[in-house]
Parts: C-alpha cells; structure tokens; sequence
C-alpha cells in the first residue's frame, strides 16, 4: 500500500507532465502560427516612418503618403487565392456601390503579398473583375516585405502537395483615415451597407 508521502510523490509526477505537454503544446502553436509583424492597433498611424516605393497597377509609384489624404479602404492578397481575397474584394466592390458618389473620395486599395506572380498588368486585369476603382498594388518583393511589415501584416508562402504554393496571409480589411491611421476593420459577414456607413462617418469627419 503507498504511504502518504508515495502518493505525494505520484501526484507531483502527474502534475509535472502535465505541465510539461501543455508547454509543449504551446511550443508547438507558436512554432506554426504565421509570425505577425506588428498589431494591428485602431488609431495607430500606418506605415509610420517607412520608407518603401511599391508600383500600383498602372506603373506609377505608390509609397506611405499615398496612404493619406482621403480615406483608405486596404485589402491585403494575391490573385492566386482560391476564396478569401475573392470574397473581400467582391465585399469592397460592394461597398463602393453603396457608397454611391462618395466612393469618389476613397481610395481602394488591393496589396498583394505574393509580387513574384501578382505583375501591375496581372494586378490591373485581376481588380477590374471587381471594380475598376480598386487600385491593385505590386513591387519588388523586397520593398513589398518592407511595406506588410510596416502596416502590421504578414505573408508566408505555403507549399502545395503536387507544386506551386499558396501564401497564409494577413486578412484583415483595413479602414484608414485622411491621416493614414487605423479606424477600424470591416467583416464580409456584415452586410455591404454597414462598411459604406463606416466610410461615410469618416468622410464627415475629414
């Protein structure tokens, strides 16, 4: 029969182990979740201090001050992507619709994580499918590194069985105001009308 101080020792095992696996465990989280490269946090200025030159879909240069001035709607993804950028940006085109003539005064942006496939033609012939005031955003992948990392986002490619590869990425749809700052973030399971409503608030405030 175990004594008091046998069956002490056998619960201080136990709990041991357990301890140790959820550490373990938690290890292993960490280990494979994407590695974010800053929060995203409501009222925080985007790309504060940055310094990186991307190319929009017509060739033209697109850097942090083009964040700024009017509203920004920013829609991080590639056109390689089987569902949730398609579905965003249908959810954007929506809400430009809503809008009515005040979508003239925001800007709509599409930034791809995946430059190596997503071209200024590819990025122009991809957005039109959508509507033509969003505004497909490329560059060199370096500089395209530097600019997810400085509006806390990121990008990881994710190889596929068979070859080729799709990229795990921030999904988030970010609303900026006039001065490049977060407001707030917008959710395809809300209907169209409620991120136009949000659009409109900073516009009148602007």
């Amino acid at each position: 029969m175990l004594n008091l101080r046998n069956i002490r020792f056998v619960l201080w095992m136990l709990v041991g182990l357990a301890v140790g696996s959820l550490a373990i465990l938690v290890w292993q989280i960490a280990a494979t979740e994407p590695q974010r490269a800053g929060t995203i946090e409501p009222g925080r200025p985007m790309a504060e201090g940055a310094n990186w030159s991307l190319l929009d879909e017509a060739g033209r240069p697109f850097t942090p001050a083009d964040l700024r001035g009017r509203p920004t709607l920013l829609v991080f993804g590639f056109t390689h992507c089987p569902d949730v950028c398609p579905t965003s940006l249908s959810y954007v085109a929506n809400a430009l619709q809503a809008l009515g003539p005040q979508a003239e005064d925001v800007r709509s942006v599409f930034l791809t994580v995946d430059p190596e496939r997503d071209t200024a033609q590819v990025m122009s012939e991809y957005t039109a499918l959508f509507d033509e005031r969003i505004l497909g955003v490329t560059g060199k992948p370096e500089e395209v590194t530097t600019a997810l990392k400085s509006l806390g986002a990121f990008a990881r490619k994710a190889p596929l069985d068979g070859g080729g590869y799709n990229v795990d990425h921030t999904a988030s749809m970010l609303l900026l105001d006039a001065q490049g700052r977060l407001r707030s973030t917008l959710d395809v399971h809300e209907p169209a009308e409620v991120a136009a409503e949000k659009v409109r608030r900073l516009l009148s405030t602007s």
